[in-house]
């Protein structure tokens, strides 16, 4: 099979890397009730400015949709939606995930810089 490639792994290497996987469970703890408490108080998402944001990451451009409450910009939500690792791919994406995320599709929702107290000292 043309552009097919065999993975290898020593001995020592795979060994470690079972006994890592085998430790995992000792690392992981469950979540308390209040770390998804945004999902049912989640009343605000429907008067958001949705907001794409693209950022390189590890070689691949990561989407981020940024959800702005209109009247308390403060008040936000955001998560990295996929990722692409081309730009041009990945802005067409962002630009229909927005339009479609956003309640108010013609984008007339917006956060203004200013409405943020920002201290510089």
């Amino acid at each position: 099979m043309e552009g097919s490639y065999e993975f290898s792994m020593d001995e020592k290497s795979y060994a470690e890397l079972l006994a890592m996987l085998n430790n995992l469970h000792l690392t992981e703890k469950s979540g308390a009730d209040h770390d998804l408490r945004f999902i049912y108080e989640d009343w605000w998402l429907g008067d958001t400015a949705v907001i794409e944001n693209l950022s390189l990451v590890q070689g691949a451009w990561e989407i981020r949709l940024l959800f702005a409450h209109h009247k308390h910009p403060m008040k936000f939500l955001q998560r990295c939606i996929v990722s692409y690792s081309s730009k041009q791919k990945a802005e067409l994406t962002a630009f229909y995930m927005r339009r479609l995320a956003a309640k108010d599709q013609r984008g007339t929702l917006t956060v203004n810089i200013n409405d943020f107290t920002i201290s510089v000292n």
